[in-house]
């Protein structure tokens, strides 16, 4: 008797893809999605591969990562630990799903599985997914999250920066930046970059890229919580000169006088 072909039925082939995390998720996609959590020098730090360290793109990454397997497979990995830190997070858990009351219950009730690092990290999560950022989903998510977290300079290990810097990186509400700031947090903390050079080099980004035009209150605030506009950062720039580079004029205007 003849051997016969066995040809996989749909009920055995369908699992690889239900059970693949990688599935219909393009390459593109992971890639913008890390530089958007971590930026690209981060992000070559935690993969260090030459697409992320030299002149870093999404286009110039992409062309990298398909002719590398390796260097993919990594950049893969980092990806699926990323989100398995966000699907495992209770308050981002809560927010995708809109449930507000049962946020701020688990704010409430000291549960152990909402941990400050968490409170962290769904913070900057929020920050980046969140349309609008408008007043409601200050008052009713971003505030009461904030809320929890007791020491506002706390930074988790795996987290990509401050709190302040990552509400600086994220274009933040100023109300939220204020919030942080009236709770403690440095304005001269220099472990990501000097929020006054960060939120400078934000501003001009936004004006070159003219998205939007300057805005001057997070300067306004830091410089009110006492950051100082003559600190260099480690390769000796200043606020001003990022200013000067940008041609932001309302933002030289506002240190000028200051120097």
């Amino acid at each position: 008797m003849a051997d016969r072909k066995k040809t996989p039925t749909p009920e055995r082939a369908a699992p690889s893809a239900v059970n693949d995390p990688l599935h219909g998720v393009t390459l593109e996609r992971i890639v913008t999605h890390l530089r958007d959590e971590y930026g690209w020098a981060e992000l070559g730090r935690r993969v260090p591969v030459r697409c992320f360290q030299q002149d870093p793109s999404v286009t110039s990454s992409l062309k990298f990562l398909r002719r590398v397997p390796w260097a993919r497979e990594a950049v893969e990995r980092e990806y699926l630990r990323l989100r398995q830190q966000e699907e495992v997070n209770p308050f981002v858990r809560l927010v995708r799903q809109g449930a507000h009351q049962e946020l701020l219950a688990l704010i409430a009730s000291g549960d152990p599985s909402a941990s400050q690092a968490k409170a962290h990290l769904a913070l900057g999560w929020m920050l980046r997914h969140l349309p609008g950022q408008d007043e409601k989903t200050l008052r009713h998510v971003l505030l009461p999250v904030l809320g929890f977290v007791q020491d506002v300079n706390f930074r988790p290990e795996g987290a990509p920066m401050p709190l302040l810097s990552l509400a600086i990186d994220r274009e933040a509400p100023a109300a939220f930046i204020r919030e942080l700031l009236n709770r403690g947090a440095d304005a001269n903390d220099a472990r990501f970059w000097l929020p006054l050079l960060h939120t400078t080099d934000v501003e001009g980004m936004a004006y070159r890229e003219s998205r939007r035009a300057p805005r001057t209150d997070v300067l306004d605030l830091l410089l009110a919580h006492g950051a100082d506009p003559n600190r260099a950062d480690e390769r000796g720039y200043t606020a001003l000169e990022i200013a000067r580079a940008y041609g932001l004029k309302a933002v030289l205007n506002k240190l000028s006088p200051l120097l």
